[in-house]
């Protein structure tokens, strides 16, 4: 949640900063009418004379008033997010879009080129400007015969040697005239573009309460889904005979304990295993020491016996200069025993040790995902078709509940298949699987084929694989078969059996781990292990 805030916070910095619209103070205050209606933080209107901004406060008002919008933003913080995301990107487009249409550009050139038209050519054309005048605005909105005639009265007085005061009085009047066109223009220009600002908001305001009714429409319906749904404005809005025929089944979910029993069990297949990781760092060591360094002459610190003559003592260069001492200084010499200055610096040497270290962490592996195959020939018509199709939609539940992929096999003849990990982007396509009709053939060599190759993919090598079918199949191919076998003795992969009828082959079913039976008169499931196998509740 605190990241989530944090999203927001940024979001509104940015809209302040580089809001490209109105000022970045009235930029302020909306993000703080923001606040003040998401989070109740203390807020004022501002007097500030821009009819943009009161324009936009007033749209945010009533679009903080639909009705569900404040509960649902308090109780989910992610939309909350989308919601500050998305009406910040409306304002910031409508006002954008409406800034560039502009119906009255001819007008406002026109207005432009008459302000800077010399007095000589005004005589001449002024009536044509009075005349487009009197068209586009009403005496009571601009007095136009008053104008007129101070223009004309100017015109006709004016000789050559007009004085400047007589002059001023006509640029007074012309630039008033000019002046009060431009303000009408503005104004009708502002009512146009808050009109079409209008409309937008009426738009915007429509989707978003549209959108809130669905979210809690599937809310109530598939919780664990409306989180990875996401909050998508640009995204039409689901079909209503999607959420009505998944609202069908949610009941029939809910009210069957047996096929609710079967789900929950499956939600224990492949929990989370607690894995060790190991870690490699490599850590640098650097050691700054002074060392001493003996052949540094720096510093004179005693005396020893060695053979350096260029150190020697004064006391030892006199046995040199004596005929009958310099024998002794001879032997002194080879014995490496003349008494010599002793020298010695220090330097600061730096060193660096590399030590590689291995650390141990318990990492928790992410529950393996679910890979379920749905027969729907024309056999499974009836009461095993309902079951099927009610179980897929508790097996969506459940992977979208624990972020566990699943991918969904429809197969008879053909197959089609679903990546339920999109779930975004395949909502209709379940629906469309839960309205569909059952009929045709059966190729379960087909279907068992595709799961296979989901098995070798990253995203689905440790999923477990679920077959509904009333299994009434003749033969399904030995490549397929051993390919099967390979996977469960060798990638611990367990293939489990649903079969919705008495009619069931069993020397299919004894290629599975687990068959369970689903007697629909009894409305119970009868686990019956095959091989051996302890009961799913004992293994898990």
């Amino acid at each position: 949640m605190k990241e989530t805030n944090q999203l927001i916070q940024e979001e509104y910095h940015r809209f302040i900063e580089f809001g490209n619209l109105l000022d970045r103070r009235s930029r302020r205050y909306l993000v703080e009418y923001f606040k003040h209606k998401l989070e109740g933080a203390r807020y004022q209107t501002p007097e500030l004379n821009d009819q943009y901004f009161l324009y936009f406060q007033k749209s945010l008002s009533e679009i903080f008033q639909i009705e569900s919008l404040l509960p649902l933003c308090k109780e989910h913080q992610r939309i909350t997010q989308h919601i500050v995301l998305d009406t910040l990107y409306w304002i910031r487009k409508t006002f954008a879009k409406v800034k560039k249409e502009n119906p009255l550009a001819n007008e406002e050139k026109l207005l432009k080129g008459w302000a800077v038209t010399p007095v000589k050519i005004i005589r001449n054309r002024y009536p044509f400007l009075i005349d487009f005048l009197k068209k586009e605005y009403t005496k009571e909105e601009l007095n136009t015969d008053f104008y007129a005639d101070r223009i004309k009265a100017f015109f006709a007085n004016n000789t050559d040697a007009v004085s400047e005061t007589e002059k001023e009085k006509f640029e007074r009047v012309f630039t008033d005239l000019l002046s009060q066109w431009d303000a009408l223009l503005q104004g009708k220009l502002l009512s146009y573009q808050l009109q079409k600002i209008e409309k937008e908001k009426e738009e915007f305001t429509e989707l978003l309460e549209a959108k809130i009714e669905e979210y809690k429409k599937l809310n109530d319906l598939v919780s664990p889904l409306t989180d990875y749904l996401g909050w998508d404005m640009s995204r039409d809005l689901w079909k209503e005979t999607s959420l009505d025929v998944v609202e069908k089944y949610n009941e029939i979910l809910q009210n069957e304990k047996s096929l609710q029993e079967l789900v929950d069990l499956l939600g224990e297949m492949r929990e989370a295993e607690i894995i060790m990781e190991e870690e490699t760092f490599e850590k640098t060591i650097i050691r700054r020491e002074w060392i001493v360094d003996e052949l540094a002459k720096a510093e004179i610190v005693g005396v020893h016996e060695s053979s350096d003559l260029n150190n020697l003592l004064s006391s030892e260069v006199g046995l040199l200069s004596d005929n009958d001492t310099e024998d002794i200084f001879l032997k002194k010499y080879v014995d490496n025993q003349l008494l010599t200055f002793r020298y010695e610096d220090k330097r600061l040497v730096k060193s660096r040790d590399n030590i590689i270290e291995i650390h141990e962490k318990v990492k928790q592996k992410e529950k393996g995902p679910f890979i379920v195959l749905v027969d729907t020939s024309e056999s499974m018509m009836g009461r095993p078709e309902e079951i099927a199709k009610v179980l897929c939609l508790g097996i969506l539940k459940l992977a979208i509940k624990e972020n566990r992929r699943a991918y969904l096999i429809n197969f008879s003849i053909g197959l089609q298949t679903i990546d339920l990990y999109d779930i975004a982007n395949s909502i209709d396509e379940v629906a469309k699987f839960l309205k569909m009709s059952f009929n045709g053939g059966t190729n379960a060599s087909l279907a068992l084929h595709e799961a296979l190759r989901q098995l070798k993919t990253n995203d689905y090598q440790d999923a477990d694989v679920l077959m509904i079918s009333d299994f009434i199949v003749y033969s399904i191919h030995e490549q397929v078969l051993a390919e099967i076998k390979y996977f469960q003795q060798n990638k611990n992969t367990e293939f489990h059996s649903l079969t919705l009828s008495n009619e069931a082959n069993s020397e299919i079913l004894n290629r599975f781990d687990t068959n369970w039976i689903y007697d629909p008169e009894q409305k119970g499931i009868i686990k019956e292990l095959t091989r051996g196998l302890k009961t799913i509740a004992e293994r898990y």
